[in-house]
This record gives C-alpha cells, structure tokens and sequence, in this order.
C-alpha cells in the first residue's frame, strides 16, 4: 500500500523512464524489443489523471518503481512471462510502465468505464483489457496472476467494494504474488477543508469536494483511529459508470489495511 501524494517523484535519468517520454512523440520500443503503446489526446490524459504528458509518465513511472523493488524484496522478481492485471486501467497509463519487464501480452486490466476498453485496446493493440462491474467476481481463474495493481482506485471505492475487491484479488493472484495498491494520504483532508472554505468560489468537483465534510475534524478522527473513511456526492462521483453507490472519494489508514486485509494477504 502507497498513498497517492507520495508516489510522485522519478529519477530523470532513469533510461526506462526516458524511453517511456520518448514514447510521446516517436515510436519507441521495450527492453523486450515490443512497440510502446500510443498515447490519448492531452486533454484525456489530464481530465483522468490530473496531469498530462511527461509529468503523468513521471508519476506512473514512480509507481512501478515502488512496485519493482517491493516484488524483488520478497524474491518475486517480474520477467516477460509474468502476469499483470491493471485494476482500472484507464487508458493504460499504468500498464505501459511495466512493460520493461513484462510482455505486454501478459499485461491484462479490467475498468468499470467501457468506454476505456475500446480506447485501451487499439493504443495497446491488444484484447487483454476488458470492462468489469462495480463489484466482482472477474472471469479470471484462481491463481492467474503474479501481479496485481490498482493506481488511485482505491482512493475512491466504498467500503464493500474495497473489501470485495480484495477478496478477489486474493483469489486470482497466484501464492507469493502480490498486490499493489494506492489510497489517499490524510492531508487530503486539508485540501477538502481549503475547497470548503472557498465556498461559492470555485465550481464544479472543487466545489463538491468542499461540501463533503462540514466538521472536517470528524473524518480526520475516523482515520486517526483506524477506520476506513469514504464520502461521496455526485459532484465527486465519476459519472455513469463510476456511480455514487460506490464510488467517491476514500481514506484507507495503514491499521486499517493491516486488520482488515489480513485475512487475504501478508502486508
């Protein structure tokens, strides 16, 4: 588990990473000599991730650096025969990361929103993306994956469905693998406290985001002492396939992870 505000940091001369930049206005390729996948417009970039262009790539790219190293500590190390499911995939920001090392034809990746399903296939030319309901179970067998991540996902999910989703996981990953997940970090709350205080100044999900929690010390306790925190409106909410019956915004604490997921997984 990461939170999402941490993981943004990248080492310029990373050479994976400066390939991963090229990728934007030329046609590069993997250490595993694969075709990189194209890009979506700018404007898609920035309205799904909050960032476009090489500052989305830097930001996917400390992610799986995150990951790689975790997956070497416990001896899981990836190789072009692993596989990988990208929870929520997007538009495949995530998922082209890991192609340093994996094929991408063992990188798979399920979203709530169809419409990434099309747009991800013809960038990645590849079948393996595939939408999914709010709640699983997925159509994949037990034990299919070395690898399991889910970037900023988490951060929005209810309660039930970041419970039942783990529950999945832990049926599809194979033992030894892992899961790799991101939620929010508590400050967060601080930037939900300034939206408030704007009050009819900023519209739209800022303004939503601000109307979300009227005593923003009552959240700030519930993820002080452990309990998972979620609150939605259709201002935060992400439309027709990301509904407010279970999707907002979300605050997993570490005690909270560790007593709750403990069933499933070593953390």
């Amino acid at each position: 588990m990461t939170n999402d505000m941490t993981s943004t940091g990248a080492n310029a001369q990373d050479s994976w990473l400066d390939i991963l930049i090229k990728s934007l206005s030329s046609r590069q390729y993997s250490p595993l000599g694969e075709p990189l996948p194209d890009f979506p417009s700018e404007e898609l970039q920035a309205n799904t991730t909050g960032l476009s262009a090489d500052a989305t790539l830097r930001q996917a790219h400390a992610f799986y650096q995150d990951v790689d190293r975790a997956m070497r500590s416990v001896g899981c190390e990836l190789n072009p025969n692993s596989k990988v499911l990208d929870f929520g995939f997007g538009w495949g920001r995530i998922s082209r990361t890991f192609m340093e090392k994996a094929s991408i034809g063992n990188i798979y990746g399920v979203d709530v929103d169809p419409a990434f399903v099309d747009i991800t296939r013809a960038l990645f030319k590849s079948e393996n993306f595939e939408a999914c309901a709010p709640y699983p179970p997925t159509r994949y067998q037990e034990a299919s994956f070395d690898l399991v991540v889910a970037y900023s996902v988490f951060s929005h999910l209810s309660e039930k469905a970041c419970n039942d989703w783990m529950r999945e996981f832990a049926r599809i990953v194979k033992p030894g693998g892992i899961v790799a997940w991101t939620t929010r970090h508590d400050s967060f709350l601080n930037y939900c406290d300034w939206a408030r205080q704007q009050g009819d100044a900023v519209t739209g999900y800022l303004h939503a985001l601000g109307q979300l929690f009227p005593d923003i010390e009552d959240p700030r306790a519930r993820y002080r002492s452990g309990q998972l925190v979620h609150a939605t409106s259709e201002g935060v909410g992400g439309g027709e396939a990301r509904g407010t019956s279970f999707y907002g915004e979300t605050w997993i604490p570490e005690a909270y992870a560790r007593k709750q997921f403990a069933e499933h997984f070593a953390m």
